[in-house]
């Protein structure tokens, strides 16, 4: 086969899954050579179906296969094991700050961020952003894919989170090997607390503004643009409490309560148009009755909701039949919350944008460092 010719070659391994390809680069090096470019992983994507997994973050990491199992028997949660792998000496909550194509983008206190595939296992630990200002005591991180310039961004926020003055912005651009600072204002506070989100080229957190009682608002941070947009909410969603912040079926969805306590979920059909906001389901239950249950949307499995419950517990809710069910899901770690993203199983790189002349150069001179 390695006798074919290139192009052909590319079309057939393009087809495979990311395991059969990972042993195709083991035995042959020209395999290798092709399989770990930039526009091989690209088209990969295009061409496989998408294979999502959960990964779950406490001291340590885990995944977790909820989409293709029968739920009779609970699914069991998979240490993720990775060799020299940094964050093993973490010691606290390993944050998951967002995943797009494979990517997921990790963010352990104090000052450390770290691009990973969890499917290849490969990681890349970025270069510290550096710290912010006495006064930017609220850290708040993003991750996405910037199509316009077909790469990926970590964006790192200091503020005070008044609302009202500078903040520090870091972006870290995948292409690159450093974090260019931007000085611009958070439009208004956020609730750090509420997982942000990544749609269209934005990543959006929950926030709050205006004259008492302040409304809810969302906020996000244009990565080709480096500037803030506010996304408008529809009629009295304000008034009614935005309590969480999600993605489903590639749309922004909100949580939020009614009068009565019922939680709702409502869905931007169409970004960024106010009136394209639509009630999709409710949801009844113990825990969605109790005010200060936090409750966060991960993902669609099958056609029940994914919901992550005071940081601790998975939750599958059937809007049909309006029935929780309680997933016994319990990974271990030193912590007892954890932290659940959806990423899909790919071979994208974290060092997909770099060349390996410069990484080569980086590597001797970290070895050097090392001896010293």
């Amino acid at each position: 086969m390695e006798n074919l010719p290139l192009e052909l070659n590319t079309n057939i391994l393009t087809r495979l899954p990311v395991k059969t390809l990972g042993q195709l680069k083991c035995v042959s090096k020209p395999f290798k050579t092709l399989i770990t470019t930039h526009h091989f992983s690209k088209t990969h994507l295009t061409k496989t179906p998408f294979k999502p997994q959960l990964l779950l973050s406490t001291s340590t990491l885990h995944t977790l296969n909820i989409f293709h199992q029968n739920h009779q028997s609970p699914p069991q949660p998979l240490p993720l094991q990775i060799p020299s792998y940094p964050f093993n000496l973490c010691g606290e909550a390993i944050q998951l700050v967002g995943s797009c194509n494979g990517l997921v983008c990790l963010y352990c206190p104090p000052n450390t961020y770290c691009l990973l595939n969890p499917t290849t296992r490969e990681f890349r630990v970025l270069p510290d952003p550096g710290r912010f200002p006495g006064d930017a005591r609220i850290r708040l991180s993003g991750f996405g894919y910037v199509e316009k310039c077909d790469d990926y961004m970590v964006v790192s926020i200091g503020t005070d989170n008044t609302g009202v003055g500078n903040s520090v912005i870091r972006v870290y651009p995948g292409r690159g090997d450093s974090w260019k600072t931007v000085v611009a204002r958070v439009p208004f506070r956020v609730f750090p607390w509420v997982k942000p989100v990544y749609v269209n080229g934005v990543v959006h957190w929950l926030g709050f503004g205006g004259k008492f009682p302040p409304s809810n608002k969302i906020m996000g941070f244009d990565f080709a643009k480096e500037e803030f947009r506010v996304l408008p909410l529809s009629g009295d969603m304000n008034e009614r409490g935005v309590k969480a912040l999600g993605v489903l079926g590639g749309c922004v969805c909100v949580l939020l309560r009614d009068r009565a306590l019922v939680l709702e979920m409502w869905m931007m059909m169409e970004y960024g148009d106010r009136e394209s906001w639509i009630r999709t389901l409710s949801i009844g239950g113990s825990y969605s009755t109790d005010p200060i249950t936090y409750i966060f949307p991960i993902c669609y499995v099958e056609e029940k909701v994914l919901l992550l419950v005071d940081n601790e517990t998975l939750v599958l809710y059937d809007p049909v039949v309006r029935v929780t069910e309680c997933l016994a899901v319990k990974p271990r770690g030193r912590e007892n919350t954890m932290d659940v993203i959806v990423y899909e199983e790919s071979i994208v790189s974290p060092y997909g944008y770099i060349c390996q002349d410069h990484l080569d150069r980086r590597n001797v001179a970290v070895k050097q460092k090392e001896r010293s």
